[in-house]
Parts: C-alpha cells; sequence; structure tokens
C-alpha cells in the first residue's frame, strides 16, 4: 500500500471504494478522528440524497444550443477592463511627472 494522507479518503470510503488494505488501515484512523467521522457522515448522507435524485430529461438541441451561446460570446481581452486600465494610468503617472 502507498502512504496517503487518510484525511484524503472519506469520500471513497463513504462510497465503499477502497481496497481491502486501505480500509482496513483507514478504519483503524477513522476511530481516533472526529474530523474524519463527522467527514465521512456527510459523505455517506450525501450520496444517500443524490440515489434518491430525479433525472430530467435533457432536450435533444440542447449541447447544441449551449456550445452555440458559448461560441457567441465576446472574450475579453487581457487587460481590458475599466479597472485595470485605472489601475494602470495611476501607477504609470507618477513615474511620466518624476522625469
Amino acid at each position: 500500500m502507498t502512504m496517503t494522507d487518510p484525511h484524503t479518503l472519506t469520500g471513497a470510503y463513504a462510497l465503499h471504494a477502497l481496497p481491502d488494505d486501505e480500509r482496513a488501515d483507514f478504519e483503524r484512523h477513522l476511530a481516533g478522528c472526529p474530523t474524519c467521522a463527522r467527514e465521512v457522515e456527510e459523505f455517506e448522507a450525501a450520496a444517500a440524497r443524490l440515489a434518491l435524485a430525479a433525472s430530467v430529461p435533457v432536450r435533444p438541441a440542447m449541447r447544441e444550443e449551449v456550445l452555440h451561446r458559448v461560441g457567441s460570446v465576446r472574450q475579453l481581452t487581457p487587460g481590458t477592463t475599466p479597472v485595470e486600465r485605472v489601475r494602470r494610468s495611476k501607477g504609470a503617472a507618477p513615474a511620466r511627472w518624476a522625469l
């Protein structure tokens, strides 16, 4: 088994996705870590709620509509927002006046 920070395994443990050896090691850690125990409980509750969620059918044209809208959004070039222009001008002015 590779050494993994046990605090990063709470989600995998709650979803029963750990191999047996890691699960056993994590359960030993879990017995003495109230933070991980609480996080596991929260993950298990979230997983139970997700299991009850109803799927909603998506219209067949939805993907194309979303991609079209994303493609039609005008992208701003870096540094063209009004705030950035003001910041740049305030920083540059004192240097110009100093000459």
